[in-house]
């Protein structure tokens, strides 16, 4: 969503998001003369130090590390629900003994379908239902997520390309994490 300069509003929710960072930026330093960043941490028991001298590309590199693959799984089960647990249930046949009771609270697929709208509404303060010529209510027909498709839609209303660079997806730096400790050793030492 594109925020204008007018929008005060709008600019406080981006800088509130701003504000809360994924890691501390007290802990992290930026060296002009040799173009590396130093990141201060608890001590490390087997370095004896509790700081780290790195280039600021493989800063990067190593934030970028921490940002998961597409469908990887974050989330661990242990105890009952870890797969070993499980699979001895199923072997002993207590797995059907269980009775499980299920709450099925999950509102349907249509209520769902009613509902983005009002949080979006919510979030950002915009009616994404309301016709931007008319004023009505408009219909929702279908999503298109396909984004060489959104780009021909685009193109044919004569919107594209748009002002501000679309952002590619975050990944991982492909680049050998060995190759930027080798440049960092060498841009410190020379």
């Amino acid at each position: 969503m594109r925020i204008r300069e007018n929008d005060p509003e709008a600019l406080g929710r981006l800088a509130q998001y701003v504000v809360h960072a994924s890691f501390a930026a007290k802990k992290i330093r930026y060296v002009e003369a040799s173009e590396s960043v130093i990141y201060k941490s608890r001590m490390h028991k087997g370095r004896k130090r509790n700081f780290e001298v790195m280039g600021a590309v493989e800063f990067l590199h190593r934030v970028c590390l921490h940002i998961p693959d597409p469908y990887e799984a974050m989330i661990r089960y242990y105890g009952h629900y870890a797969n070993a647990a499980r699979g001895k249930r199923r072997k002993l046949g207590l797995e059907e003994s269980v009775s499980l009771v299920v709450f099925d609270d999950m509102p349907d697929r249509k209520e769902c379908r009613r509902a983005w709208a009002r949080l979006i509404y919510q979030v950002y303060e915009v009616d994404s239902l309301k016709c931007p010529r008319c004023g009505k209510r408009m219909k929702l027909i279908a999503f298109i997520q396909d984004r060489h498709e959104v780009v021909r839609i685009l193109k044919h209303l004569g919107l594209w390309p748009m002002e501000y660079p679309s952002a590619a997806p975050a990944r991982a730096s492909p680049h050998d994490a060995d190759l930027f400790r080798k440049r960092a050793t060498s841009s410190l030492l020379g």
